[in-house]
């Protein structure tokens, strides 16, 4: 029984000064309560389900709005730079979001999302309805109000994602405290069907695209409904209330201090050396995810009178368009499968520098297949080993690519998890440069297709994979990489 008694009073200091180290690195008073709440597997389910839903819904969205662009608009800068203003609005809302989430529960913001996205579509389906032929050759008011309809859908949609990330992200961290091999395996999970619904949604999309043309919408609509069904019924909240921190004198409790309180996570060290790499990640998938669609569904003559010699520059049908790239999405969602039996037992830049890899493979099989003809009609039929052996080196790169980005949100979980109280800001953090990633990538991307067509995204995708990989080296050489689930608080600078 003493000995009971000593080791009692031995973990009480314990956990006195664990409480003390942790007002001294948050920089704020914490509250006596437990921070994370027991969630059961059934809610963090129901999360990943929800995230499913939202993802499948955003990118029928926005295949069917890109469609109906790239229909009336000749310019792919155009039509990119009107389809990423969504990215604007993610990049205020995810750190304001990370942060609040932090103090006011994770459940509030997972629920508007979806109310959010409902709005978002019905000012789509407004604008293409009520302007169904525009003619994009005469600035007149029509083109103004539709562009501008437009631009309010797509800032709702960024806001919806804005909030749903870094709430979910913060979400699956409180799950997984205290255990890297869980995170892990719940983070790629976020991530395959995060990729699950892209790859559902781009030839689904298409086909209702084709199908109902602009009325597809309302399809989008119902299934943010049903998303919101699923997290009122089915998700626990995992935090609970802090009373302590919202005083009146808490500059916390003012949205513009939690905004700068999201992004001032970035000074940590672990953190600005690893978001180049994800910066430039990100903007390649928003260039590829955006202009691949959009360039192989050009109509001929006019492509191949643009970009002439270019076999993956117009000429592709909408349907063989998703389809294709559906099964190359759908790859990379087996990929992420496959990293989840590997992921766990390899240093994380390990897993980077194999997607580097896979990504040089992908530039040069498609760059190779891309010279090989004008248009698919016009192939000459003694090419075409040549495009089976491209087309699977570029399957192989894709592989390869899919682990970048679970080894990246399982970096971002580990750093998150030492920096109490803040987790749901760094993974705000971690939308944020997704979504400037996305945004200036999808934009400057375009910018190089429209000068040299599917040569001009491999150019721009060689340039950020080059500085990808320092990043990835300097995590490397400075043992970044290997922060474990239950390290102590990380130091400023």
């Amino acid at each position: 029984m003493p000995h009971r008694i000593a080791a009692d009073k031995e973990r009480g200091r314990g956990e006195r000064r664990n409480g003390e180290l942790d007002y001294r690195e948050g920089g704020q008073e914490q509250s006596t309560q437990q921070e994370d709440g027991i969630v059961s597997q059934r809610s963090v389910f129901a999360a990943i389900v929800a995230t499913l839903f939202i993802r499948i819904a955003s990118r029928i969205s926005f295949v069917i709005l890109s469609f109906y662009l790239g229909a009336h608009f000749a310019s792919a800068t155009i039509v990119v730079m009107v389809l990423e203003t969504f990215y604007l609005s993610e990049l205020v809302f995810a750190p304001l979001v990370g942060s609040l989430s932090d103090r006011l529960g994770r459940k509030p913001f997972l629920l508007l999302a979806p109310v959010l996205a409902c709005v978002a579509s019905c000012c789509m389906l407004l604008a293409a309805r009520l302007f169904p032929h525009p003619n994009a050759e005469e600035i007149n008011l029509k083109l103004v109000m539709l562009l501008l309809i437009i631009l309010v859908g797509r800032l709702l949609e960024g806001a919806s994602s804005g909030m749903n990330v870094p709430a979910t992200l913060g979400y699956i961290t409180d799950a997984t405290v205290g255990s890297a091999r869980l995170r892990a395996r719940v983070v790629t999970a976020f991530e395959i069907v995060t990729v699950g619904g892209l790859v559902l949604a781009i030839p689904l999309g298409g086909k209702i695209s084709s199908t109902f043309d602009t009325w597809g919408f309302l399809v989008v609509i119902v299934i943010y409904l049903v998303t919101l069904v699923i997290i009122v019924l089915g998700v626990d909240e995992s935090m609970q209330r802090q009373t302590t921190l919202w005083r009146e004198k808490d500059a916390y409790k003012r949205p513009g201090r939690s905004l700068l309180e999201g992004l001032a996570v970035i000074r940590h060290k672990r953190i600005y050396t690893f978001l180049p790499a994800w910066f430039c990640v990100n903007a390649l998938v928003g260039a590829w995810t955006v202009l691949i669609t959009i360039m192989l569904s050009y109509p001929n003559p006019a492509a191949d009178q643009r970009q002439p010699g270019q076999l993956l520059y117009g000429g592709f049908s909408r349907m063989s368009a998703s389809l294709w790239v559906g099964l190359f999405a759908l790859l990379f969602l087996l990929g992420m499968g496959l990293w989840i039996l590997f992921l766990p037992r390899l240093r994380r830049t390990t897993v980077m520098l194999i997607g580097l890899g896979g990504l040089a493979l992908m530039i040069i099989s498609l760059s190779v297949i891309n010279s090989l003809g004008e248009n698919p009609r016009a192939v000459p039929t003694t090419e075409l080993p040549i495009i089976m052996v491209m087309l699977l080196l570029t399957g192989l790169g894709v592989l390869l690519l899919s682990g970048f980005t679970p080894a990246s949100l399982t970096q971002m979980g580990a750093i998150a998890e030492t920096l109490h109280g803040q987790r749901g800001a760094v993974m705000g953090l971690y939308s944020v440069v997704l979504a400037i990633g996305q945004l200036l990538g999808a934009t400057i991307g375009g910018f190089f297709v429209d000068l040299c067509g599917f040569y001009g995204l491999m150019l721009f995708s060689v340039l950020m994979g080059l500085a990808s990989l320092c990043s990835v080296l300097y995590m490397r050489s400075h043992a970044h990489d290997q922060l474990a689930a239950n390290a102590p608080s990380l130091p400023l600078g």
